[in-house]
């Protein structure tokens, strides 16, 4: 049985044969990433040094800029080309590093800093030739691509033509979601306060109060006539028809959160905020990611122990959006296991399984879906099993399922993570 999937705008697939799939294009709002974007990035490209260098590099990505223009926002990479800023001796990460070294730190081991380099996502791309769909969030930049697509041949997605990359560099395709994806543009580096720097060239981006600078790969939908995958990911429809989202708060309020430090070596400490993005806390790297003061869970759990049975409520107690979101796989399992005085078994254990259930073949098709709207709270009766007398709960939040797991062949890939524990006795009869 195929399987493929992803998170963070790459493409949630199930790979057994073609099948029609009907086509549901949802646009979120383009911010940089429409055509007037693509434009911005060619006069860019005008001025920048590396093009006088290499008119291979010229031809390369008008071509690619070409093609790119015809395709609709989910298919085009996220942040375009950008020229390095002046002061800068390159678009890395790790150069950023070197004066904002706390925010460096933080998103090296984020799911942003893992997104390219993560073992879930290099297993599911080698099982298809439309992995130029997943680079456009995984890997934003034009510039950390190895290659750009520049045709299709017979205008199927999984048959691009490519053209080289001549200034890739791997370290920095490696970096994923990397600083300059979201804060470089147009040769300055921008973000919500533009403080001037002798460093290089600031801007002030008014993005960077509101989601725009984040739907941009977390509202991604489209499907694919006559394939057997689809790209679903609604995380920003979710928070819009939320009381979140209508009352806007953001999605940084909750994902990014408020620290008053030193934004960059030497400075005095002004407000600022992380770049943990901790979202469901399951790390991609064993031990690799958020300290778990960091982790929080949207999950909400309250047991009540009745003399014939015990009652939970679940609830959506602390996210913005259906919970859990994102890639259609994930799901939160809530087990309830009873035992005698002696602490022995007795009785079933109880399930309670929270999320969306798809038939992937002989086409993607949503069966069902019982995920937390937010601020939602769910109750279940659970009767008292026989000579029970205590109750443990155990509630986990899963990335990916077993059987996908074993597919890609993921020994020691983490994929859960315990978001609860209770326990308790019944009152008597």
């Amino acid at each position: 049985m195929g399987t493929q999937r992803g998170r963070f705008g790459q493409l949630w697939l199930r790979q057994r044969s073609s099948a029609q799939v009907p086509s549901d294009e949802t646009v979120a709002p383009a911010g940089r990433c429409g055509p007037a974007a693509v434009v911005a990035v060619r006069v860019g490209l005008l001025s920048t040094g590396a093009a006088a260098e290499s008119g291979g590099l010229d031809r390369s990505l008008d071509r690619a800029l070409a093609f790119y223009e015809t395709r609709p926002r989910v298919e085009r990479p996220q942040a375009g080309w950008q020229r390095t800023p002046e002061g800068l001796t390159d678009l890395r990460a790790a150069t950023c590093g070197e004066c904002h070294s706390e925010i460096y730190e933080e998103w090296r081991v984020s799911t942003h800093g893992l997104a390219w380099t993560d073992r879930q996502l290099q297993a599911e791309m080698a099982k298809s030739g439309n992995r130029w769909l997943c680079d456009n969030c995984h890997t934003p930049l034009l510039n950390q691509m190895e290659s750009w697509v520049v045709g299709l041949t017979d205008g199927d997605v999984e048959k691009p033509r490519y053209s080289t990359n001549p200034v890739f560099d791997e370290a920095f395709r490696d970096e994923g979601i990397t600083c300059a994806a979201c804060h470089v543009r147009d040769g300055a580096v921008e973000g919500p306060t533009g403080i001037e720097t002798v460093a290089h060239p600031t801007r002030k981006a008014e993005r960077f109060g509101d989601e725009a600078v984040c739907l941009t790969c977390h509202q991604a939908v489209r499907s694919y006539p006559g394939k057997d995958f689809i790209c679903i990911f609604e995380t920003g429809a979710e928070w819009r028809d939320s009381a979140y989202g209508r009352a806007g708060q953001s999605c940084q309020v909750c994902h990014m959160q408020p620290v008053t430090r030193p934004q960059a070596v030497g400075e005095a400490p002004r407000p600022g905020r992380r770049h943990y993005w901790p979202g469901a806390g399951i790390f991609m790297v064993e031990g690799v990611g958020p300290p778990l003061e960091q982790l929080g869970a949207g999950l909400g759990v309250e047991v009540e122990a009745e003399s014939d049975a015990l009652v939970l409520r679940l609830s959506n107690s602390a996210a913005g959006h259906m919970l859990p979101t994102g890639d259609p796989e994930r799901f939160i399992l809530v087990e309830v296991r009873f035992a005698d005085r002696q602490g022995r078994a007795v009785g079933e254990t109880h399930e309670e399984r929270i999320g969306q259930t798809w038939e992937w073949w002989p086409e993607p098709r949503k069966l069902g879906d019982n995920r937390l709207a937010p601020l939602e709270v769910r109750e279940v009766r659970i009767l008292r099993p026989a000579a029970a007398d205590g109750w443990t709960l155990v509630a986990t939040s899963h990335r990916i399922s077993a059987e996908a797991l074993e597919f890609h062949h993921l020994d020691g890939y983490p994929s859960s993570r315990v978001t609860h524990e209770r326990q308790g006795d019944f009152p008597p009869p």
